[in-house]
């Protein structure tokens, strides 16, 4: 038993720049690609919303162009954790900026709304006619304008209604009740029905990625993030989505892949199960599979795969990423999954990676969300970030939730649990292995908060599965991890 403390990951920014906050290091150093032939100097942006909504955030976007403060309480008491939006335009911070003018706006008339609100009462029927007229105007911007992403505008009343199931023809205090009701409900519906899940499944046929807001983030109230915070997130996600890179895991020596294997149920909540890969490298770029269904076992509840169905889902997701990437196999690959790996899932992914692809060394990595294991700091403060206990070669401990130094503070309210990692087959030294972990929490496009919980690769299986449930097998499936943020 071993223990030691992993100190914060460095990212990579432009101009050779190193730091360990991606706010910090885009507004020191620019973004990681500034320097490329290819990045996103001007992002066209289409806009869709009710009327209202759209000229708020129209504001707000304008607004932005320029320094956004961070509360001048918050940012006194932990001014790392605060700090000022830099500002989106061309002359610093991201280099950037954004282009839009009424042709790349479309507006949702405020009727358009209120007869779906009357008319539906079904909240499976409300979440689908919401979403074809978002579609309807995704699909004109899409193929007349060309925009680089599509903001899709969620009028805050309208929120409540696409989450609950409501009686509409009663007045609001007798609709809070039944939302109180509908919560307790929650369990019983028979399909699950996400409308954010819905509009980015049924969005990708037409090529470009959608951001979905609230109109509310134009005024943050008390409970919501400050807005320097809001600004940070969503044009940090609008860049990668136009196809920059904000920043990159420091490169090792190896050319090194990183890769995620989720398993999702269908929206009935039954027991079919699809397989889901991504893979990507330092710099975020990679690619996203659907593999096959999984049977679930009745002596063993965990979804594994076959051994053929391990080997075609490394091999295509592979064989994809050498295509859409253009280099050489990697010369190592990890690959993360929440469940424990068995002998036919091994033997599977090693004839894939190492004797298909030529893949040097191979790491297969499980990570567990919650472990067994606490462990305490003198005082009243939790124990650090990066904290890293070594019970054994193959088991460790690794608290990526904690006290962060450069924070001042921990940013959570409630003790923090550790990740638990069992390593079932490894080239790598693990301590290594446990360094790479921390430093991929910190690779979250949508969350310049770089104290996550979990690694982008277990995060991404994740938002990719919760969106692929709602698609149809006909329906064309996008590749890119930007449609699916």
């Amino acid at each position: 038993m071993n223990l030691r403390y992993i100190k914060e990951p460095l990212l990579e920014f432009g101009r050779g720049g190193r730091f360990e906050c991606p706010r910090q290091g885009i507004y020191n150093f620019a973004p990681y690609d500034i320097d490329k032939q290819v990045r996103p100097e001007k992002i066209n942006v289409g806009i869709i919303g009710r009327s209202d909504s759209v000229d708020e955030v129209l504001d707000w976007l304008k607004n932005c162009r320029d320094k956004v403060v961070a509360p001048v309480q918050r940012q006194a008491k932990h001014p790392k954790l605060y700090p000022n939006f830099c500002g989106f335009n061309k002359d610093n911070g991201f280099y950037s900026e954004l282009a839009f003018d009424e042709t790349y706006t479309k507006k949702i008339n405020n009727s358009d709304f209120d007869k779906i609100i009357k008319e539906y009462n079904n909240l499976e029927d409300r979440i689908t006619e919401v979403a074809d007229l978002y579609l309807s105007h995704i699909k004109f911007l899409s193929k007349n304008k060309r925009p680089d992403v599509i903001i899709c505008v969620l009028p805050e009343k309208l929120v409540p209604l696409l989450n609950q199931q409501v009686d509409l023809k009663k007045d609001s205090e007798d609709i809070l009740d039944d939302l109180q009701d509908s919560l307790e409900d929650e369990g019983n519906s028979e399909r699950e029905q996400n409308f954010r899940s819905l509009l980015k499944a049924k969005s990708m046929q037409y090529n470009v990625p959608i951001q979905i807001i609230r109109d509310r983030i134009t005024k943050p109230s008390g409970e919501m993030q400050d807005p320097s915070t809001i600004a940070w997130n969503i044009f940090t996600a609008l860049y990668y989505k136009a196809s920059g890179i904000p920043w990159a895991m420091v490169k090792s020596s190896n050319i090194v892949c990183y890769a995620g294997i989720g398993f999702y149920k269908s929206r009935d909540r039954q027991t079919t199960q699809t397989s889901v890969a991504q893979i990507f490298n330092e710099l975020g770029k990679g690619v996203i599979l659907r593999g096959g269904e999984v049977t679930i076992k009745r002596n063993d509840r965990t979804p594994h795969l076959t051994e053929s169905q391990a080997y075609e889902i490394l091999d295509n997701a592979l064989t994809e990423y050498k295509e859409a990437i253009g280099t050489i196999p990697p010369q190592r690959l990890v690959l993360h999954k929440t469940s424990n790996f068995n002998d036919a899932e091994i033997a599977g992914f090693e004839a894939a990676a190492i004797n298909k692809h030529g893949v040097g060394a191979l790491d297969l990595v499980t990570i567990n969300e919650r472990s067994g294991i606490r462990l305490f700091r003198e005082n009243d403060y939790p124990v650090l970030r990066g904290t890293h206990l070594r019970l054994s070669k193959e088991n460790h401990v690794l608290y990526t939730r904690g006290s962060v130094p450069f924070y001042e503070t921990y940013t959570g309210q409630y003790i923090p649990n550790p990740i638990e990692i069992r390593l079932f087959r490894h080239d790598e030294n693990p301590d290594i292995i446990c360094d790479e972990i921390l430093a991929l929490t910190k690779m979250n496009w949508n969350n310049t908060q770089f104290d996550r919980r979990l690694p982008i690769t277990i995060e991404c299986a994740r938002n990719v599965g919760a969106i692929l449930k709602y698609m149809n097998d006909s329906d064309p499936m996008q590749l890119k991890y930007s449609f699916y943020m």
